[in-house]
């Protein structure tokens, strides 16, 4: 069942695991007039394999690693409810911005089974959204990693009479959360619906 004691594993936390030090490194927005936080910094994720992850993540998304390090110690457990618990952590990014990444997070010694993904969106699932100006290849490059693909590239809303067209698929890591991809500006000539 998806909703298994592996899928509270996959909690997404948003800027809740312990930073270093850069945390308060110029280029960190300030929570904006009238909010009480800021906008989303980081997905962070809990994987089964960190190298399984990276290969989707780093190698295939093209996302590039910033920081890596090991988590341990008091705080971490107290912040993620364990006792004598530690972390792998890489944090990926796309571009020089420090906010917006995903951080992969890997309890090690971990041997939690693999969920039982199926090819539909659900209630309770979390989804990363990406912009990319390739999505023809990465949806090529996930089928054939053996990722579940919920959909091909489609135009979901379609512009009538536009020689282009916003497409995107969903798909899901292996770990169960689900990647939705966008293209904008498609010729509607290399869309295959």
């Amino acid at each position: 069942m998806r909703l298994s004691y592996f899928k509270s594993l996959i909690v997404v936390f948003v800027c809740t695991l312990a930073m270093p030090a850069w945390s308060q490194a110029p280029g960190i927005p300030p929570v904006p007039e009238g909010f009480i936080v800021t906008p989303v910094m980081r997905t962070s994720i809990i994987v089964r394999d960190m190298d399984e992850s990276l290969k989707l993540y780093r190698d295939i998304l093209g996302l590039r690693p910033w920081f890596e390090g090991p988590l341990e110690g008091d705080a971490l457990n107290t912040l993620v409810g364990t006792t004598g618990k530690s972390m792998r952590n890489v944090i990926l990014q796309s571009g020089d911005i420090v906010h917006a990444n995903v951080g992969l997070f890997e309890y090690v010694g971990d041997d939690t089974e693999a969920p039982d993904i199926v090819p539909e969106v659900r209630t309770g699932d979390v989804a990363i959204v990406f912009y990319t100006n390739n999505i023809f290849e990465i949806h090529d490059a996930v089928k054939a990693a053996g990722y579940v693909v919920i959909s091909r590239p489609v135009a979901l809303y379609r512009r009538e009479g536009s020689p282009t067209q916003n497409v995107e698929m969903i798909f899901f890591d292996a770990d169960g959360v689900a990647i939705n991809l966008i293209q904008r500006g498609v010729p509607v000539e290399e869309i295959n619906e």
